[in-house]
């Protein structure tokens, strides 16, 4: 087995680009063999025709089968797709979502090792995502290009993903953590705050401004009446951390705040080690942790949104200036299996459908990396050691 995956043409973008190719092909053929776009990508685009028309986002419309939660900069983002025929557009999309987030990874920071080894890992999770045309790729895409830019110091154009994902989902905010990367970082807040300008106005200069004010207050009402739906048992979402933990005991005044704040303190507490700024490992890493972060502290975390946080468990693995042990092997033949193989149809339906989402399953091998990677950034030292020149240089 191992002599087999060490042959070139499995390392080969060639190869790996196919794959995600027919993973793309997969999904435009359920499109075209139902007849149909899929609901959600009928909802990113209704929400044009809505804003057009100045009707209210958030509200449930017959037709959609389920709320819109983007922001309005997000109705405005869409109109190419929401121009074209239904099924014209949304196999364009699908192809859109798939090869971004393949194109950031291929042409990325890192080393060849690191990027085959993510496309390999993470292409289940990538099918999970595109099957229900979520936008999840573009998330963690914009995430990573925002690292990329901090690095190649066009600080300008890397808070320029930060602001647009925001202001879409706002998940995109996660992306200020390279401020503390950053070797500009008066230009990187000054930027930022222009590009969140811009996008905020955006929507207003398409829709109105009247309209969009107001439709960005009913965003925030909706988030915040979803975060609590979220907390009932009977849903789809909460598959976290936090949602774990609510599986045990709990006192009936719990808050979800009780076990957020101190992973969040947990979280930041590595940018204390200053002297570790300056290794590539680290600040990969800290890129790792953030993007877990996303889907383990979420209440809104739902199965295909774990392709961010798999994407931020294969870069903890690789990064590492160490060889790493069979118990990080372990971790993350768990992960694989647990997180994304339970996707499949290798497990039974029920499973599927109801254990898994309702415990929270999902979470629990990524929730253990964190926590193992959290360690390791709090103890470690970041250095490329010179016998593993091997890991870290370009192909």
């Amino acid at each position: 087995m191992k002599k087999f995956f060490q042959q070139p043409w499995l390392s080969d973008y060639r190869t790996l680009s196919m794959l995600w190719g027919l993973v793309a092909l997969f999904c435009i053929y359920k499109i075209v063999h139902g007849g149909n776009p899929d609901w959600d990508y009928l909802i990113f685009t209704h929400s044009y025709d809505h804003a057009w028309a100045n009707m209210p986002l958030y509200p449930l419309y017959e037709e959609d089968t389920n709320y819109f939660l983007y922001g309005p900069t997000f109705a405005a983002l869409i109109a190419p797709f929401a121009w074209m025929p239904d099924l014209v557009g949304q196999v364009l999309w699908e192809l859109f979502i798939t090869f971004f987030l393949f194109a950031v990874i291929r042409y990325s920071w890192m080393t060849k090792y690191q990027k085959v080894f993510i496309m390999w890992f993470c292409m289940q999770e990538v099918l999970n995502c595109v099957l229900d045309s979520e936008m999840n790729t573009l998330v963690v895409s914009g995430i990573m290009l925002t690292f990329l830019l901090t690095e190649k110091e066009k600080d300008g154009w890397a808070t320029f993903f930060i602001a647009m994902g925001t202001m879409t989902k706002l998940f995109g905010i996660v992306g200020l953590i390279c401020v503390f990367f950053s070797k500009h970082k008066w230009r990187f807040v000054w930027t930022w705050v222009v590009w969140m300008l811009f996008f905020a106005v955006l929507p207003m200069l398409m829709f109105g401004f009247d309209y969009t004010c107001g439709e960005y207050v009913e965003w925030m009402k909706a988030l915040a009446a979803k975060n609590a739906h979220n907390l009932l048992v009977d849903v789809k979402q909460n598959i976290s951390l936090l949602g774990l933990v609510r599986n045990f005991p709990l006192p009936d005044n719990y808050s979800d705040m009780w076990t957020f704040i101190p992973c969040a303190l947990l979280f930041f507490a590595p940018m204390f080690r200053k002297n570790q700024y300056q290794h590539i490992a680290f600040r990969e890493t800290i890129l790792s942790s953030a993007l877990i972060c996303i889907c383990i502290l979420s209440t809104s975390t739902e199965a295909y949104g774990y392709i961010i946080a798999m994407v931020g468990v294969a870069i903890w693995y690789t990064a590492a200036p160490w060889k790493r042990g069979k118990w990080a092997i372990a971790l993350m033949v768990f992960a694989f299996i647990l997180t994304s193989l339970t996707s499949t149809d290798l497990f039974p339906k029920h499973f599927r459908m109801v254990t898994l989402v309702r415990y929270a399953l999902k979470a629990l091998p990524v929730t253990l990396i964190w926590f193992v990677e959290m360690w390791e950034l709090l103890t470690k030292d970041y250095a490329v050691k010179v016998e593993d020149n091997t890991l870290t240089s370009k192909p």
